[in-house]
């Protein structure tokens, strides 16, 4: 009986090995075959004849990898993994090298048409070719250097390495997964609106910056993403004012807004946070008829030395190609702050470069191209920034009366529960408070009415049963909810626009 167990286990192994023996072969076998190919494609990959022979040697190399796949390998033990382990490598080759093949037989179908179609029009004349040179077939040709484990010094066993990844002539081909492209980002079905094809396409003639770079940039583009108008901003009359001057007029009548009446290319908003700053922001990408940039500091920055630099470059050259433009740049002063001694080198480079193109040699005087910034801290930028914002305008905290403006707006989900007079005294009584502290006071007092229920009412209670809110909720969510801006930081805000600021 264990003379018997030793045979069958004995048996086992030989079937084992011959197995990983026999999917060894067929990868040597197609390793031959597939490294024959590339040679010919070496060597003479631009006729016809030599396609043919690289595509026969390809057929060959394939059809011996689909062998070795399909050999049973679901044993366990060492042998079996290894085995395994070289299938895996194996199916990744018969994927590229499928793909090369396929690109093959394309390309030769598509020669074979245009010799033809030429050799029909000029009877045996040298063929005419009417499609452009940037739009015929790419050649065949594929050096094995750009392929590894083919050449310098590679085995055998290396021609598993040959991955889309690593050869980008064969991935374009090759890729399932649009995402794993590494031109993904720039193909029209990653788009979803027809605009941002329309502004990729009207860029595509920049040559002076790589594609990635390009891509960035323009997928800052906003185009009517909200539809909040300057109506829906309470308040900041001096504001907008100035943006209808700058912004909608002239895009409505150019010609009157010319020599000495040219719109200014910088204009600055500050004040205390949470007061609209970013809401002008999105009423004049809804209302002006401008492409509108939406930048911050982290879409100029990069890790790369360098790469900053042509960002910033990248970004005002794309403005002028798509102009009349708006660069809003939100939170300008983490950009644009004072140059000091100990900064860094990149940091000092990045903002000379924004102040060059923003109002330098480069620059022109026709361009309709208005950097907009945003900004909580206006007395922590450069001087040399300050001087190209020539509007700097102060966004105030709401006075009583806009205030009230906003109650009303924001109670209107309430179905404004709230009487006139009861209006004006909160009002009255929310002095210092900015619009979004407005807002988390109207949020506060909206759950009053919840914090009375007990937990078993609340699960019974209808939406029409709660009652409306009252004054007393509000007073008594003051406690809770307090103004976020202090009467020093306000102190600050005032001085800096008498020294600095534009008087409405």
């Amino acid at each position: 009986m264990a003379s018997s167990g030793k045979e069958a286990k004995k048996k086992e192994d030989n079937e084992n090995s011959t197995a990983v023996v026999a999917i060894r072969r067929h990868h040597k076998h197609a390793y031959a075959y597939l490294d024959k190919a590339l040679s010919i494609e070496e060597s003479d990959g631009k006729s016809v004849i030599s396609k043919e022979q690289a595509v026969e040697c390809y057929k060959k190399g394939i059809n011996e990898l689909t062998k070795g796949i399909q050999i049973d390998c679901s044993g366990e033990g060492e042998e079996w993994e290894r085995g395994r382990g070289l299938q895996s490598k194996m199916q990744k080759n018969l994927t590229t090298f499928q793909a090369r093949l396929d690109e093959l037989v394309s390309l030769i179908a598509s020669q074979c048409k245009v010799d033809s179609k030429a050799n029909s029009k000029t009877n045996g004349a040298q063929p005419v070719f009417k499609t452009p040179l940037s739009k015929r077939p790419s050649s065949s040709k594929a050096p094995r250097n750009n392929i590894p484990g083919m050449r310098n010094g590679g085995t055998k066993a290396s021609v598993e390495k040959c991955r889309p990844s690593q050869n980008p002539k064969l991935k374009r081909h090759v890729d399932k997964d649009p995402e794993d492209s590494p031109r993904s980002s720039f193909r029209p079905s990653t788009v979803s609106n027809d605009w941002k094809i329309e502004l990729k396409r009207r860029v595509s003639k920049i040559k002076s910056f790589d594609e990635k770079i390009i891509n960035q940039i323009v997928d800052e583009v906003v185009q009517n993403s909200s539809s909040i108008t300057f109506e829906d901003v309470a308040g900041m009359d001096t504001a907008k004012r100035l943006l209808q001057e700058i912004v909608i007029l002239p895009a409505l009548r150019p010609e009157l807004f010319r020599g000495l009446r040219a719109p200014a290319r910088g204009l600055l908003l500050y004040g205390p946070p949470g007061n609209g700053k970013t809401m002008l922001a999105k009423a004049v990408s809804h209302q002006a008829k401008s492409t509108f940039f939406n930048i911050s500091a982290a879409t100029l920055t990069s890790k790369w030395v360098g790469e900053g630099e042509k960002l910033v470059r990248a970004l005002f050259v794309i403005a002028r190609e798509l102009q009349p433009s708006i660069i809003f740049i939100d939170e300008i002063d983490s950009l644009l702050c004072e140059r000091k001694e100990g900064e860094q080198e990149s940091t000092r480079r990045l903002k000379t470069e924004f102040l060059l193109a923003f109002d330098g040699i480069t620059s022109g005087e026709n361009e309709r191209i208005l950097v907009m910034g945003a900004t909580n801290r206006p007395q922590e930028l450069d001087d040399a920034a300050l001087r190209r914002f020539v509007k700097r305008v102060y966004l105030p905290l709401p006075d009583c009366k806009t205030r009230k403006i906003l109650l009303v707006k924001l109670l209107e989900k309430q179905n404004n529960p709230l009487s006139n007079k009861e209006l004006d005294k909160l009002a009255s009584l929310t002095e210092n408070y900015s619009g979004s502290d407005l807002t988390a006071l109207a949020k506060d007092a909206a759950l009053g009415p919840i914090r009375e229920m007990n937990p078993d009412e609340l699960r019974r209670v209808s939406a029409s049963k709660v009652r409306n809110l009252t004054l007393d909720d509000f007073v008594s969510s003051m406690n809770n909810v307090r103004a976020s801006v202090s009467p020093e930081t306000l102190k600050i805000f005032e001085n800096w626009t008498k020294t600095y600021g534009t008087q409405s």
